[in-house]
């Protein structure tokens, strides 16, 4: 019995607030206001029980908050807000809430003074939701609002609502809650402030961490950012006993494109074999700038045959003058030195293997493959 509780409270709250993350968290918070709008009904019900209040009056202000609170709860629990600029409805039930204060100030006269400070309640709450605007034109709403029931109230029933009484009232609460929604509108401004400082810095954070591990030229991963990956890889392949291939490509000639082109042609070559590469490999693998023309590829779970074809495949790609067809003067090949890893050595040790093969690629003509 005592498991079968949790799970049908599990079942309650999510029937009640649904599953989605920002549907919850705008239903509890309107929850939170709901439960300040059945504190006023059950302070309504005790001043009838009191004598202060009459009933009607009372059942007025209890149906009317009910039937708000359960068309809110409605357009916000289907979705129906969704459709709306403001999913959450924030400043309509901020609205409504002035509105429903400036009712229970017209119909409850003895308790009429405590309106007023309901009133600063909901401008302060809107401060943590509402634009700076919408946080003045609430503010400019409640004056409205309270003003015009005071009006009424002086004109149809004098002998209650006193008119000196009344201008006192009036002028105190315009000039506060004024001064509250300035304020509020200066909190929603320092929090929208936050909100892109947040967001800048985060971006700032994202950039960082783009250049601390990628080279900044070809988009590609540097060197510090490949070893770890290596290092990873090592473990990986002791742990699951599979092979790991390490090649390095070294672009061809390519100090005759900065001299004869200039180097911000080289820079360009240097872009677009990276680009041109980076289609052909396989999901996992890695191409990783080493360092000035010097790519290394990483090839996780690959032996050594299958390792070869993948770069050969990748050498016709580049060299191939169809790559190059929009800068043809650019185009390049590369020599590559592959190694294959060897279980229980150490990384640097591949990577001194294929540097090996690589400078006999190149000493073998260039624009070729040689496997350590």
């Amino acid at each position: 019995m005592g498991t079968l509780i949790p799970g049908a409270s599990h079942t309650v709250v999510n029937l009640l607030l649904g599953t989605d993350e920002r549907l919850r968290l705008r239903l509890t918070r309107f929850l939170a206001a709901t439960a300040v709008y059945a504190f006023c009904s059950l302070l309504a019900l005790l001043g009838v029980w009191w004598g202060l209040l009459d009933v009607l009056p009372a059942s007025v202000i209890v149906l009317v908050n009910s039937g708000a609170t359960l068309v809110f709860y409605v357009a916000l629990r289907t979705g129906w807000s969704q459709r709306l600029r403001d999913p959450a409805l924030t400043l309509a039930q901020c609205g409504f809430a002035i509105a429903s204060t400036a009712l229970a100030y017209a119909l409850t006269p003895p308790v009429r003074g405590a309106m007023p400070i309901m009133m600063a309640l909901v401008l302060v709450f809107g401060a943590f939701m509402l634009t700076p605007r919408d946080c003045w034109r609430l503010g400019g709403f409640s004056v409205l609002m309270l003003g015009g029931v005071m009006l009424l109230g002086t004109w149809r029933t004098p002998e209650v609502f006193d008119v000196r009484i009344e201008v006192v009232h009036f002028l105190l609460s315009a000039v506060g809650l004024s001064v509250i929604a300035m304020l509020a509108g200066q909190l929603s401004e320092l929090r929208a402030l936050q909100q892109v400082q947040k967001q800048e810095l985060r971006a700032a954070l994202d950039r960082l961490q783009q250049l601390a591990t990628h080279d900044e030229l070809t988009g590609l991963p540097n060197r510090r950012q490949v070893m770890a990956l290596l290092s990873h890889e090592e473990r990986r392949a002791q742990r699951q006993a599979q092979p790991m291939c390490v090649a390095l490509l070294d672009i061809d000639h390519f100090k005759s494109v900065n001299d004869n082109l200039g180097h911000q042609a080289g820079d360009e070559a240097l872009r677009r074999f990276a680009a041109i590469l980076l289609p052909a490999l396989r999901a996992g693998d890695v191409l990783a700038r080493w360092g000035g023309e010097e790519f290394i590829l990483v090839l996780p779970a690959t032996p050594p045959d299958e390792a070869a074809r993948v770069l050969e495949r990748l050498r016709l790609r580049c060299a191939d003058r169809a790559s190059w067809t929009d800068r043809p003067e650019l185009l390049v090949s590369f020599s590559a030195g592959l190694s294959a890893h060897v279980a229980g050595e150490p990384t640097q040790l591949v990577i001194a293997r294929a540097d090996t093969a690589l400078y006999q690629a190149k000493r073998s003509g260039r624009n070729r493959l040689e496997i350590a």
